[in-house]
């Protein structure tokens, strides 16, 4: 019997997965919306946030006066630092607090990335909003701001120039950026031209498996619209280029084993590294792994923190999988596609529409808001743009904006690739 420590926000895969296995005597530390993701004989101990590491900290000694657990399991962005911290704090096996650190603070990641002379863009950081004047004559204007902690490409702000930065100083849109308990980091505004991820795993120190995949477009662009990426064959020369990046980003942070997703940005100046993390990518892009490649990345995530052995011998794949992020429009749903007419298009392997007629969502829109996944398999890069406009003109949802009750509106997806 193993004991595990599971630290999680809203992964629910990944509780699921855990509680299903008879050998793990399974404790949790989660926040209240959480909750319901286990069953009456998981050990959970609720914080506020698990941001709050102090919080963790003390429900974790909590726990081990009844479950002196062994193990730590991190899966979601927001667990990956309480994660590496509890480890440490404890002597436990698996990626202590200065790796996990690195991978989720995204101002000493691009810190130690640049000390290793790899290619960034130029930044700093910023303890609050007011520095961001500072920041701009330093970096040159426009520039992007952000937290140095999250995911979802949230409270991510292009600031023109000082004018901008002052009016934004007090607006409404920038409350929750300017009330965040972290850092603030400043990025050079960067014209990318493709954006690629990469979706290692490590074992030993060594890289055993990194497909590369393309996004349709820019993330940043494409947020409230469509998301999603298609993989790459292995000698592409872009595929390479950023597998090589991946292998030295791994490197200069120093994880020995643990599943990542990277980022990678293609501009003018030429391949910039975005972000990296310890943990799966999100979306559609886990289901696309297992489909295109037989590698279950939560699953790998969950057996290297228990430190058990995995296989992702990766096959040669010529071909493409697709992974497609239905849109999710502000609003009540008052129509929405079946999902039985998208598993009904060409290549379609995969396909979950989550939004139901009835649901509300107001907002914030970030690249975590979205209506459901399809996952498809294209020859060539041709049918790529063919299988993404196939599934452009099936799926619909209609809304209604809060409030109205006039005509509903209708939100269809993009077919812009590359």
């Amino acid at each position: 019997m193993k004991n595990v420590l599971l630290i999680n926000s809203s992964r629910q895969n990944a509780a699921r997965m855990l509680q299903e296995r008879e050998d793990i005597r399974l404790s949790v530390i989660t926040m209240p919306e959480y909750v319901d993701h286990y069953g009456p004989g998981v050990d959970v101990e609720v914080v506020g946030t698990i941001e709050d590491l102090t919080a963790v900290r003390l429900a974790a000694l909590r726990i081990r006066a009844r479950n002196p657990f062994d193990h730590v399991v991190a899966p979601s962005e927001w667990s990956i630092q309480a994660g590496g911290y509890i480890r440490s704090y404890f002597g436990l096996a698996g990626t202590g607090y200065a790796v996990s650190n690195a991978f989720s603070n995204k101002f000493v990641m691009k810190q130690e990335l640049a000390a290793a002379g790899l290619p960034v863009a130029a930044f700093r950081r910023l303890d609050s909003f007011a520095d961001t004047t500072d920041a701009g004559d330093e970096l040159g204007w426009p520039f992007v701001v952000k937290r140095a902690f999250g995911g979802g490409s949230e409270d991510i702000f292009v600031l023109r120039d000082a004018d901008h930065a002052r009016a934004l100083a007090t607006d409404d849109s920038t409350a929750s950026l300017r009330a965040a308990p972290y850092p603030l980091l400043a990025e050079e505004l960067v014209d990318i031209e493709t954006e690629l991820h990469c979706d290692g795993v490590v074992v030993d120190g060594q890289v055993q498996f990194a497909p590369v995949s393309r996004y349709f477009a820019p993330v940043l662009r494409s947020v409230g619209g469509v998301i999603g990426s298609y993989t790459l064959p292995e000698n592409d020369p872009e595929a390479r280029v950023v597998a090589e990046l991946h292998q030295q980003v791994v490197a200069a942070l120093g994880l020995t084993d643990g599943v990542t997703h990277l980022e990678v940005l293609k501009c003018s100046r030429g391949y910039l590294i975005g972000e990296i993390a310890c943990r799966t990518g999100g979306g559609g892009i886990a289901p696309q792994l297992e489909h295109q490649y037989g590698v279950d990345h939560l699953r790998v995530l969950v057996d290297l923190s228990l430190g058990e052995p995995v296989d992702v011998e990766q096959p040669a794949r010529a071909d493409h999988m697709i992974q497609y992020m239905l849109p999710r429009p502000l609003g009540t749903v008052t129509a929405v596609t079946p999902v039985e007419e998208l598993l009904a298009a060409p290549g379609v392997v995969h396909a979950e529409v989550k939004t139901k007629v009835g649901d509300v969502f107001e907002g914030p829109v970030d690249s975590s808001v979205y209506g459901g996944i399809v996952v498809m398999r294209a020859a060539d890069e041709a049918q790529v743009a063919e299988r993404v406009a196939e599934i452009a003109r099936r799926f619909r949802v209609t809304v209604a904006e809060s409030g109205d009750a006039g005509p509903a509106l209708a939100a269809v997806g993009s077919d812009r690739v590359g």
